[in-house]
């Protein structure tokens, strides 16, 4: 099997489940048996006893890193199926009442062995299934579904198979085939035509398994079976396909058997990496369960010696100037949680963290509270522990005074990442007001290199408070402490939060001292508030949009996949395949590999390689085109409309604010940073993203803002001049390289004179502006040589910025952010080159991003000024998108136009584009 990037394995957990109960093969002889286990009170356990040994020995035989365990949705919403044929599954009889009583543990047995659970309101686990599969594909990675369920043979194919686990079985295409008569694309015809009697499928009356592989394997597919009307010998109908009737129980037949691929799932495929046991929740699952074969299998993997079932509190160690935290207190009542409130507000200092359940953040709900004051004993208030045993969350009325000192601005608050305090508390209902530190912006100003850290790193670097890891407390690869015992959740937590106060203390004085403490407190920390507001409110998209621009690029896709094939002369490859690829292009076809990579898993295929063969043979173009179309397609196209919160019907994406060390903003889930403006495919994306019923957004973009900061700090008289007079930039540049009057500037020269622009104004080297250009180096060298000569003090500018960034050890931008670059002595060219373009670009990105940080800041208070129904829901680079009544647009847009040209002073006058339209691409 070639190469893939990850493997997934999908067990249909329903499935396992039914196995389970109505047996499992004997492996020792061969034969069937039922497993009839009962506690001592009479319930039945049986099927939960062997699904949770089937579950053990699946994890001892694959070993697997990504997983996912499906179950169909209980919460009785209605199916799309059952919408459209009420009779669907309408015969089906409840599972027998032994098993039913089980049902509510087998979710607890996956959970506490550390397995992603997925379940969609709504969507059959088949469904979910087809979907994740999708997914995988899209990204390359191999996947391995735990099923027998002939439905799902419909998705296995090229990196993906099945097996069903009770007969060791495994299905591949061919073993699809052998099986089904059919391979698997033709499946959902082939289950149409027989029908289903155990879902009430209807099919054709008389047809069955054989007649259904013929007739196929004769006309290729149901819509051609249906166009032809053949005569179907031996059925009492002879020609169905001309029979209204036959006819429309056909079409909904394929509607129902073909799985759905575009379920919107609440995770992830990065989300699902299996963690450790939780061997507290296991040990006494299984104990209450009455399992002592499978409790001894627990105990193996405890502490030796503790027979316990609460794993002691972490061991804290002092290393430095902070003091040791006192053990952290579980509140739950409703006194002990006043008295925290009444204490706060005496003191009128508080830090505050939480801790939030695995989904998307804004579906997620709040797992525990942690408030530390002073010297109290730190305070661990459980909200969404899930675990048997797990203490219940106070009753909303018992949380009121929390609720409402956290609403006080007259008491500060430290946090970290105040982001998502304001958001989390917000999905609760609930405000927060008085953040005055947040010791994760503060730690990301000072040393901007550094990874933005978690709380337990933070109070480490900036207390000396040596804390266990978030995996060693909460398990390998999890991210929330949703299913760890508060008992072993508090401490850890609790120390957290209160080495914040004293570290915070010391804040301002380490800020001040490295000039940073005006851009923490005037624009960071705002614009943390702000940023959780905008995610809070996300934007709309028209996911019918993105579905049809889908299936335009899939068409598009299989385009190029013939051209390749044409080019490549077989039809024998991967095109997702880096290792296929490489040996294609310079094993088969022999095309130069000089200064070509090499990696393990062959030649390099990176982009750079390919453009730089793009002439050499007619097979590199479109491989180029194909890639570029199926990131699209999978980041944007398919990924966008599974992203739509059903809440709200909006898109929230995340930014990231300690990230980019220029202080760029950037996003995920989904990144609207890399969304192509210029390709038509980019419009078109961005036409998806449309105002809400009733208004309009309205788009205020900064003008070439970047290269009027390098005017106004280079003070260049040429550059300044052309943008003081309104003239065209790009064309300026190019009359004074090309030495011709402007009018006689042709629109290729212009282009050259844009990629030099941005180019050379961030250091961009002569192989970087060839490649960029499609020259020669020898000609991109000309073209810088002929710039810095009409250019002169843009030249010396850059000069001077090296020199004293070499000195310093960094680079400052405008407002005074600090980049450290440590590479600018570095005895490797390579290294020392790097840093030096790195040293040149840093004042006018870094600047940049301070200016739109400014914007988004001066707008907002506008528009609270005013009391205008506007809301602030993206910010893109250079660019802020608003949604407004279209009645007060025009009012709008000029009001933002002004703040946003005036929010700071350069020599250089700053210019602001406004569009208004009912999408994104049009504003």
């Amino acid at each position: 099997m070639p190469a893939v990037a990850e493997r997934l394995y999908i067990v249909d957990g329903h499935g396992y489940i039914f196995r389970a109960h109505y047996g499992l093969m004997n492996s020792s002889r061969g034969e069937r048996r039922e497993v009839r286990l009962s506690t001592s009170e009479g319930m039945p356990t049986g099927a939960l006893y062997v699904f949770s040994r089937m579950l053990m020995r699946l994890e001892e035989d694959f070993a697997p890193r990504r997983m996912a365990v499906v179950f169909d949705d209980k919460t009785g919403v209605r199916t799309f199926r059952a919408a459209m044929y009420p009779a669907y599954k309408a015969t089906r009889k409840d599972p027998p009442e032994e098993l039913q009583v089980q049902m509510d543990y087998f979710a607890k047995v996956v959970g506490g062995m550390g397995w992603p659970v997925l379940a969609v309101p709504g969507v059959e686990a088949d469904d979910v299934i087809a979907t994740l599969v999708e997914q995988a594909r899209a990204r390359d990675w191999e996947v391995v579904i735990f099923s027998a369920d002939k439905d799902i043979m419909q998705m296995v194919g090229e990196h993906v198979s099945m097996i069903d686990a009770l007969h060791q079985k495994t299905y591949t295409r061919e073993e699809v085939i052998k099986k089904m008569g059919v391979p698997p694309e033709k499946i959902p015809d082939f289950l149409a035509l027989v029908g289903d009697t155990s879902d009430n499928i209807p099919g054709i009356r008389g047809v069955g398994d054989k007649t259904a592989a013929n007739l196929l394997e004769q006309y290729g597919t149901l819509d051609n079976l249906i166009a032809q009307n053949p005569v179907v010998p031996r059925i009492s109908n002879k020609q169905p396909f001309g029979d209204p009737e036959q006819l429309e129980r056909i079409q909904i037949s394929r509607k129902l058997v073909e799985l759905r691929r575009d379920v919107p799932l609440p995770v992830v495929l990065d989300d699902l990496v299996v963690g450790e046991w939780n061997l507290p929740e296991l040990h006494q699952l299984f104990t209450e369960l009455e399992f002592q074969v499978l409790v001894d299998k627990v105990k193996v993997r405890m502490p030796p010696a503790d027979d316990v079932v609460v794993v002691p509190a972490p061991e804290i160690h002092q290393v430095a100037s902070v003091a040791q935290a006192p053990d952290a207190r579980i509140v739950v009542r409703a006194d002990a949680i006043a008295e925290l409130a009444a204490a706060a507000r005496t003191a009128g200092r508080m830090a505050v963290t939480v801790e939030l359940a695995p989904e998307r953040l804004e579906r997620a709900g709040l797992v525990a509270v942690v408030v530390a004051v002073g010297d109290l004993a730190p305070a661990y208030i459980p909200l969404g522990h899930r675990y048997i045993g797990a203490p219940a969350p106070p009753p909303p009325v018992d949380l009121a005074p929390l609720h409402a000192v956290l609403g006080d601005p007259a008491v500060a608050k430290v946090v970290h990442d105040a982001k998502t305090v304001i958001r989390a508390f917000a999905i609760a209902g609930v405000a927060v007001e008085g953040i005055v530190e947040d010791t994760m912006l503060a730690a990301f100003l000072l040393d901007p290199t550094a990874e933005a850290e978690p709380g337990e790193a933070a109070v480490q670097r900036l207390g000396g408070v040596l804390l266990p890891t978030r995996a060693t407390i909460a398990g390998k690869a999890r991210s929330s402490l949703e299913t760890v015992p508060v008992e072993r959740a508090a401490p850890w937590a609790g120390a957290i939060t209160h080495a914040l106060l004293p570290i915070a203390a010391q804040l301002p004085a380490r800020l001040e001292a490295s000039g940073l403490l005006a851009l923490y407190r005037d624009i960071e920390l705002p614009v943390a508030r702000l940023l959780a507001e905008i995610e809070r409110i996300g934007i709309s998209v028209d996911t019918a949009h993105f579905k049809r621009l889908s299936a335009e690029v899939a068409g598009k896709l299989e385009e190029l996949e013939h051209r390749i094939y044409e080019a490549a002369g077989t039809t024998e490859l991967n095109i997702g395949s880096p290792k296929q690829l490489g040996e294609l292009l310079f094993d088969k076809l022999g095309l130069d590999t000089k200064g070509v990579k090499r990696t393990k898993l062959g030649w390099s295929t990176e982009a750079d390689t390919l453009e730089a063969l793009v002439d050499a043979h007619p097979v590199i173009r479109p491989i180029l085109d194909h890639r570029e179309l199926m990131k699209l397609k999978g980041t944007y196209l398919d990924a966008l409309p599974p992203l739509v919160n059903p809440a709200t019907g909006r898109v929230h994406t995340t930014f990231n604010q300690v990230v980019a060390e220029t202080g760029r903003l950037s996003s995920q889930d989904p990144n609207l940073q890399n969304i192509p403006i210029r390709s038509e495919l980019g419009r078109k994306i961005r036409r998806g993203f449309v105002a809400a019923p009733g208004h309009v957004l309205i788009a205020a973009d900064y003008s070439q803002i970047e290269l009027r900061i390098l005017a106004h700090l280079s003070g260049d008289p040429l550059l300044g001049s052309a943008f003081r007079d309104h003239v065209d930039v790009h064309t300026q540049t190019a009359a004074e390289v090309f030495s011709v009057p402007r009018e006689q500037v042709t629109a290729e020269q212009r282009r050259i004179a844009k990629a030099v622009n941005y180019g050379l104004s961030y250091g961009q080297s002569d192989v970087g502006l060839a490649r960029a250009l499609d020259v020669t180096r020898t000609q991109a060298a000309e073209y810088s040589r002929r710039y810095f000569q009409r250019f002169p003090t843009i030249h010396k500018f850059m000069e001077d910025i090296v020199t004293l960034a070499r000195a310093q050890g960094g680079a400052r931008t405008l407002l005074g952010r600090w980049r450290p670059i440590p590479n600018l002595t570095s005895k490797s060219p390579q290294a020392r080159h790097a840093a030096e373009r790195m040293a040149q670009n840093t004042p006018m990105q870094g600047a940049g991003a301070d200016l739109i940080k400014l914007a988004m800041l001066a707008t907002a208070r506008r528009i609270t000024r005013e009391n205008w129904p506007v809301r602030m829901l993206l910010t893109v680079h250079d660019e802020l998108v608003f949604e407004s009544p279209p009645s007060l647009a025009d009012e709008v847009g000029a009001a933002l136009q002004q703040e946003m040209e005036s929010v700071y002073q350069l020599s250089i006058p700053l210019e602001v584009d406004i569009g208004i339209a009912d999408n994104w691409a049009d504003a």
